[in-house]
């Protein structure tokens, strides 16, 4: 809808631009400013704006102070969707005439084409109190505007101004349909809970942490909790504190049990065309009942669209792991990663590829390695009795390089693994729903506790609100 009423909105101000022309009749030579400026006009009027382009160019080399060479210009820009170079074009008209109302419907055009809605705003209220034809264009762009801002009633009151300037024409018509999206628009509501409760069976019960492998089998209740707010939202900058419980319960292996408990902060901010994260956590976890270990972490990171359906961040991350009966095992980590979303069949079938190295520095010098982590998933629906069914299937593969000598074995610590993951998500009843998880790892290691197998399968019942 946006497309058409920018196309709409670009076919009355490019003929109400014309009205200021000066077309060469056929008394003009070919190398006339003007000859150039009437080939400019004949192109866009057939569609080709790259002509239409080089035609204007070469106007304004011959005569850059030629009337409306340059607004045609940055309206050809304009129609190829070359927002940036459109915005400077109109800018510069703007320096020399700023009170020029198609230039200023046309900056504020090509800044709602860059996203930046709010910048646009005064260009249109400034064309719209300059010239009576143009009331309506921007009581209309300046309500659109604040409809991508989330400011609903000042989006209400602008939208229904377009409507009295000219109740029956097109504009009109457009705003009534964003009125109509903003009166069906249910308010986002800021906070999120999920529980979720279920059994595991694990057939090598292990705690990567402290390179311990039991080779024995056992079944555990799981029991999850998760919450979050957002206390802060606005249309560009993102604020959310969240809690994430975990509790194992092991049928035999009681000294096993796993409990966590996560505390969050994530931030995000739209800064033009990046996406500027920070996510922070502090995680507590015990094992067996007493305290095993607290780790703090905290990730900024970069994102950005590569095409219309490749999405990709670049982050670094700090982590700081503390083990409360292990102090060589105490560590930082500092991680480098870049991680790739690419969509297709619109949207329903995701693609991850990531990769991250990350350089473990221990108390205990036998521990330090460099790492490299690659990351694969594919995350699709199944179009199976309309059941709304979707799998998610992964891979991942890490190296750890150690760095040191490994007193018990007698050389440097080679680790390499493997992980295959399968997960489905079921919907039951509105906000219920099942997953079923099964995860397969080989892990090969130089270091006998770290080289085993092992198949954890769990079954989860959730509600999510």
């Amino acid at each position: 809808m946006k497309s058409f009423f920018l196309s709409f909105v670009g076919g009355i101000i490019l003929l109400h631009s014309l009205t200021f022309l000066f077309i060469a009749d056929s008394s003009f030579a070919d190398e006339s400013a003007e000859a150039f400026l009437s080939k400019g006009l004949a192109y866009s009027e057939k569609g080709d704006h790259q002509q239409a382009i080089v035609s204007y160019k070469r106007a304004i080399e011959i005569d850059p102070d030629l009337e409306g060479v340059w607004l045609n210009l940055g309206i050809s820009y304009f129609k190829l969707q070359s927002f940036d170079l459109a915005v400077a074009t109109f800018q510069q008209i703007l320096e020399h005439t700023p009170d020029d109302s198609s230039a200023l419907i046309f900056l504020g055009l090509s800044l709602q084409g860059q996203g930046q809605y709010e910048k646009s705003i005064p260009y249109f209220e400034k064309a719209g109190k300059l010239d009576a034809d143009f009331h309506q264009l921007a009581f209309f762009n300046v309500g659109q505007a604040h409809f991508h801002l989330g400011n609903n009633e000042q989006a209400l009151e602008k939208l229904n101004q377009a409507i009295q300037v000219a109740p029956s024409d097109e504009l009109a018509d457009g705003a009534r349909v964003l009125l109509k999206i903003l009166a069906d628009k249910k308010p986002k509501k800021p906070w999120s809970l999920a529980f979720h409760t279920g059994f595991e069976y694990d057939d090598n019960i292990t705690v990567d942490e402290i390179d311990q492998t039991t080779e024995l089998d056992d079944f555990s209740y799981i029991f999850e909790f998760s919450g979050a707010y957002k206390f802060l939202q606005t249309p560009k900058f993102k604020m959310e504190a969240g809690y994430d419980f975990y509790q194992s319960l092991h049928d035999d292996l009681s000294a096993f049990d796993i409990q966590s408990h996560i505390f969050s902060l994530n931030g995000s901010y739209e800064f033009k065309k990046l996406d500027l994260g920070l996510f922070s956590i502090y995680n507590r976890t015990t094992l067996g009942a007493a305290d095993f270990l607290e780790i703090y972490s905290t990730s900024p990171s970069v994102g950005f669209s590569v095409t219309d359906y490749w999405y990709a961040t670049v982050s670094y991350s700090y982590k700081n792991t503390n083990f409360f009966n292990l102090s060589n095992r105490d560590a930082q980590n500092h991680g480098f990663g870049m991680s790739n979303f690419l969509f297709f069949l619109d949207g329903k079938v995701m693609v991850l590829l990531g990769y991250q190295f990350e350089n473990e520095i221990t108390t205990g010098a036998e521990f330090e390695y460099l790492g490299h982590y690659l990351n694969a998933n594919v995350k699709f629906p199944i179009p199976l009795l309309n059941l709304r069914t979707k799998v998610s299937l992964g891979y991942k593969f890490f190296f750890k390089d150690y760095k040191n000598i490994t007193a018990s074995i007698g050389k440097k610590r080679d680790d390499f693994r493997h992980t295959a993951e399968l997960q489905i998500f079921q919907p039951i009843y509105k906000n219920l729903h099942v997953k079923l998880n099964y995860q397969y790892i080989h892990s090969i290691s130089n270091l006998a506790s770290s080289d085993y197998q092992e198949n954890v399968v769990n079954f989860l019942l959730g509600i999510a609100f």
